[in-house]
């Protein structure tokens, strides 16, 4: 079979919140990069409407710099930042508006002298007997097009370059092969915060807080604190008399939670984070395309149920669907190191580490089911360089939601401020190694030096719990 070819010195898969890191870093480093993504826009979940995780700890320090802070900057300049908020419950997270996500990804991707292939898919990948890639075959309407790269970094969120190589994965729970729900984020306009918060204030018994207690002294306060920062972070729980009710009436489905989180005040807008469906295996399309008309009936259920029983909310309206269902949890690629639920728990920092990650242990179940810890002091934790480097490659390297990691650990690491750390990471190790003379393996690069780099570029590696 022939096919055009092409060459390049990096090739990114996926052009979520990983793969816009990686392919920018790697271009700002010198690097010639192509990013292939399948879909009509760049940014992924960051244009979903939820809040950016994982770049700030409980503790209220930055975990993440370099590229994620030059894309919050971007959004700023598209209007579109609201910033660092609490939900007095177990997070600090970053809130922008999803439209000037989808700016501020082009404007960066675009402005690094990438080369974008939308509308592309990754249709098969060549491996030597050495375990290098040779190169990975895309697919769009022009045909098929082998693209030859030096390093080649998955960020697809399922691994499905790494799988295409033979690399060895893990999927789900290990004892009943459970996967985490997917879910479709929906916003809704016309919201009265104030309104919103003082109901908060007067039946604080719906609302979780203080899972982590460094907030405040007492539930009182932190909702004296959430009033006080006037944004409607909240965090419905099913134990709470509000939900439950709605639940055993029928009026809402199952479900963990409802998440509000601000992400326009001009538009008064927040995303809500709720919908669910367990165990769907999102790499089967045919599954992961039959659950979108159930969740459709939940977005329109719960819609009704805040514009009926949360006072702030009578006359909001839907304003959007994230653009596309929201995956958790898929494959998680084997790499030289496996990341711990023990290592994120404890905070636990590594010499090689490349990233960091901060959110909470959050493994989400069916129905109310819902399993989340709080990292050892608010803090943080390190990504090793090895958990982006898959066993048995030597040239291929994976960012974002398939990194190596157990269950438990993947269920922090996944979010997108770490995801965007990691990107980084792979990106400018991969522009590292095409400076070095007959490179053969990513492992052959100087991990002080590549941290060394990314530090000098703004990326937060050491000096926090």
């Amino acid at each position: 079979m022939s096919w055009k070819i092409q060459n390049t010195d990096v090739l990114v898969v996926g052009g979520g919140s990983a793969g816009i890191a990686a392919a920018t870093s790697a271009a700002r480093n010198g690097a010639q990069t192509i990013l292939v993504e399948a879909g009509p826009m760049l940014g992924g979940e960051l244009n979903s409407g939820i809040p950016v995780d994982g770049c700030m700890s409980a503790r209220g320090d930055w975990t993440v710099g370099g590229f994620a802070r030059d894309f919050f900057d971007a959004c700023k300049r598209y209007d579109g930042y609201i910033g660092p908020v609490c939900d007095f419950r177990a997070l600090n997270v970053i809130c922008i508006d999803p439209e000037a996500s989808k700016l501020a990804a082009i404007e960066l991707v675009y402005g690094a002298g990438v080369q974008v292939l939308m509308y592309t898919f990754a249709d098969q990948v060549v491996v030597d007997s050495s375990g290098r890639i040779e190169g990975v075959v895309v697919r769009n309407k022009r045909g098929r097009t082998l693209i030859r790269a030096a390093t080649v970094i998955d960020a697809t969120g399922d691994g499905d370059i790494a799988v295409g190589a033979g690399c060895e994965t893990m999927v789900g729970d290990p004892v009943d092969k459970s996967l985490q729900p997917v879910t479709l984020v929906f916003r809704m306009a016309g919201v009265d915060s104030a309104k919103v918060l003082e109901f908060i204030r007067a039946e604080p018994e719906n609302q979780s807080l203080l899972e982590y207690p460094g907030f405040a002294p007492d539930k009182h306060a932190a909702v004296e604190g959430l009033v006080a920062q006037g944004l409607p972070k909240v965090f419905f729980v099913p134990e709470g008399p509000l939900l439950k009710k709605a639940i055993e009436d029928g009026r809402m489905y199952p479900t963990s939670l409802i998440a509000l989180t601000p992400n326009s005040l001009a538009r008064r807008e927040v995303s809500v984070n709720t919908t669910r469906i367990a165990s769907v295996n999102a790499t089967d399309t045919s599954k992961l395309s039959s659950v979108f008309e159930s969740l459709h009936r939940q977005v329109e259920m719960c819609a009704q149920f805040l514009q009926t029983s949360v006072p702030g909310m009578e006359d909001a309206v839907i304003s959007a669907l994230a653009p596309r269902i929201g995956i958790r949890e898929t494959r998680r690629v084997v790499g030289d190191y496996v990341l711990t639920g023990d290592d994120v728990l404890s905070g636990r920092k590594f010499e090689d580490g490349v990233a960091k990650g901060c959110h909470e242990l959050d493994i989400h179940g069916s129905e109310t089911g819902h399993r989340r810890e709080n990292i050892r002091d608010g803090g943080s934790y390190d990504i090793p360089f090895g958990c982006l480097v898959p066993k048995g490659t030597k040239n291929l390297m994976v960012a974002g939601r398939c990194l190596s990691a157990d269950r438990e650990a993947h269920s922090t690491a996944r979010v997108m401020g770490s995801c965007m750390g990691m990107g980084q990471a792979a990106g400018t190790a991969a522009a590292m190694a095409q400076e070095m003379n007959d490179y053969d393996d990513i492992r052959a690069i100087d991990v002080e030096a590549l941290r060394a780099r990314l530090k000098e570029q703004g990326a937060v590696l050491d000096g926090i719990l």
